[in-house]
């Protein structure tokens, strides 16, 4: 405000002053029509320089406005974030609490801790834990979730045998393929490859790897190979037989919540798994991403890792 008033009393100091030139006693020695150029530049000089300084002023103030209601909006969406993060914690561990129960009494009543049961009571146990133990993994995800989104999410690194680690992992998944009728298999591995890794949290990356190359398989088969590149980096590749991967999904699979809308129906999943994959090999200073030749030509999962020197 200060600097419009400003500037109409210069605006007008500029169109007195010229009156007093273009109209006073020396006005003659410029000719019959130049005092009247003269004032009525003036004038239109100080009418723009005005209604420019009044332009200027409005934005200003539009714009201290504008970020007055961004600053407020950011703070509530903050507070949003915050409230969401909390809840999501809250609720998730009211779930996990009681699954990881159900799945301890499923699973002493499948070993016969309660005494002989009969089949059909071992395979509705056996379902039990299975849900149970679906119900856990996915409250693991969305914890995992917010911790990446917040920065919390801790890593312990060590040196580790990568090879082994992967073998264990295999040897773990085996029933699972064995489920499906497919045939899970390991390449011979060709060395030892020592990596700074959090165990925990790569074996987690490999399982979810695994797990979804017999997800998305019907037949055939899945095979994990562990292979150096070069003298700096090594290679786990889990390669399928399945479904495939649409070439306009590639790009976008390691998203949030990204999925293959045609197959979303019939195999269940968050869309958050290889997301949190990528995030923690990021952690490792790797790199993983996934090729495909296309719908129902089978997909390679590739994750990179540095090997310690």
């Amino acid at each position: 405000m200060a600097q419009i008033l400003v500037t109409v009393l210069l605006s007008l100091a500029l169109v007195f002053t010229a009156g007093v030139v273009a109209f006073g006693p020396s006005a003659t020695v410029f000719g019959p029509y130049a005092p009247w150029v003269l004032f009525g530049v003036s004038v239109l000089f100080s009418i723009v320089w005005v209604r420019q300084t009044i332009r200027a002023a409005s934005a200003r103030n539009r714009t201290q406005e504008l970020t007055m209601q961004l600053e407020t909006a950011n703070i509530k969406l903050t507070q949003l974030d915050r409230l969401k993060s909390e809840f999501l914690s809250f609720a998730s561990h009211q779930i996990k609490a009681p699954m990881t129960v159900i799945k301890g009494y499923a699973t002493l009543i499948m070993d016969g801790s309660y005494g002989p049961v009969a089949d059909q009571v071992r395979d509705v146990a056996e379902k039990m834990k299975l849900s149970a133990d679906r119900m856990i993994d996915l409250v693991n995800m969305f914890l995992d979730l917010r911790r990446i989104e917040e920065g919390h999410l801790d890593y312990h690194f060590e040196p580790a045998d990568l090879g082994q680690l992967v073998a264990s992992v295999v040897d773990e998944m085996q029933e699972l393929a064995r489920h499906k009728h497919l045939a899970l298999s390991l390449a011979p591995l060709a060395g030892h490859w020592n990596v700074n890794a959090d165990v925990t949290r790569l074996r987690q990356v490999i399982q979810n790897l695994v797990d979804n190359a017999i997800k998305y398989t019907e037949t055939g088969s899945v095979t994990v190979s562990v292979m150096p590149q070069g003298d700096t980096l090594v290679h786990v590749s889990v390669t399928d037989t399945g479904r495939g991967i649409p070439s306009d999904l590639l790009p976008r699979l390691f998203e949030q919540f990204s999925r293959d809308e045609s197959v979303a129906r019939e195999i269940a999943g968050t869309g958050l798994g290889l997301y949190i994959a990528r995030q923690i090999v990021q952690a490792h200073h790797g790199k993983v991403w996934a090729q495909s030749p296309g719908p129902g030509k089978g997909s390679t999962f590739i994750m990179e890792l540095p090997v310690i020197q």
